[in-house]
């Protein structure tokens, strides 16, 4: 198993991805085949569940998109249930201290790196138990920084072993620093994100953004961040239903909503 999306971060490639809500297995089928590297699939504010990934991700089998899955909540039996249905990697929402790092890290690995129990359904499926002798070097472990908490102990959670990368909710981020949300250029937020980024730099870790359309997700990348998302399933059906109507209605481009820039 080469997970593709961590080969491009631990190069400090620049990668790009999708964030998928909703649980259609024919819109994630089509989004992992739009030269994407990554896809990542909700389970923390997405519109599914655990039984929803058993379909979404064989959808997406075969193809050299890399599904990443949002977990709930910073618990073994979610990270394992997740890695067991065929997630190359997790995204592990409210990483406070270093502590809750090392628990994120310690479910997504086999001993003795870690105390992930062992039965990869979906992958020893595929490629036998193989599976367990690559998983440990496979598997990535992002863990978000999205609260005032996180910031003040972000260099002992960005040392911790096994941590392959850091990823910012920005809205999150927003309220965990006391600012209105969407207060992206506010001096407060532009130096967390400073933060955020050297503390990677400094430990080798990738550096994610979720980033609310194509524009955000550019100016992440050029501001430092080795992978940010272009969007969502919901946020790309809205804006080309949207543009249809306004095209067909023969409203002025001028009339039409701007993207939200900044991170």
């Amino acid at each position: 198993m080469l997970n593709l999306a961590l080969k491009k971060w631990r190069a400090k490639e620049a990668s790009l991805g999708v964030w998928s809500n909703l649980p259609d297995i024919h819109m994630a089928e089509m989004l992992s085949r739009m030269d994407v590297d990554w896809i990542c699939f909700d389970l923390q504010h997405g519109l599914m569940d655990y039984s929803d990934l058993t379909r979404l991700l064989p959808a997406i089998t075969g193809v050299d998109t890399t599904p990443l899955v949002r977990v709930a909540a910073n618990q073994p039996d979610q990270i394992g249930k997740a890695l067991d249905v065929g997630a190359q990697g997790v995204i592990v929402p409210m990483v406070n201290t270093a502590e809750d790092a090392r628990r994120a890290v310690s479910a997504c690995r086999y001993p003795p790196m870690g105390t992930r129990s062992c039965g990869p359904m979906r992958d020893a499926m595929l490629e036998g138990m193989n599976y367990l002798a690559t998983a440990n070097g496979q598997v990535a472990c992002l863990v978000m920084i999205e609260t005032e908490e996180g910031l003040r102990n972000l260099e002992e959670i960005a040392a911790v072993e096994g941590v392959d990368g850091l990823f910012v909710g920005p809205m999150d981020l927003c309220y965990g620093l006391g600012l209105a949300p969407g207060s992206f250029t506010d001096p407060a937020f532009v130096s967390a994100i400073a933060d955020i980024l050297k503390a990677c730099e400094t430990n080798n870790l990738a550096s994610g953004m979720f980033g609310y359309n194509a524009e955000m997700a550019a100016n992440s990348i050029k501001n430092g961040f080795d992978f940010a998302s272009i969007g969502t399933d919901i946020s790309f059906i809205r804006a080309g239903a949207t543009q249809a109507l306004q095209t067909a209605k023969g409203d002025d481009a001028e009339n039409a909503p701007t993207a939200r820039g900044g991170y």
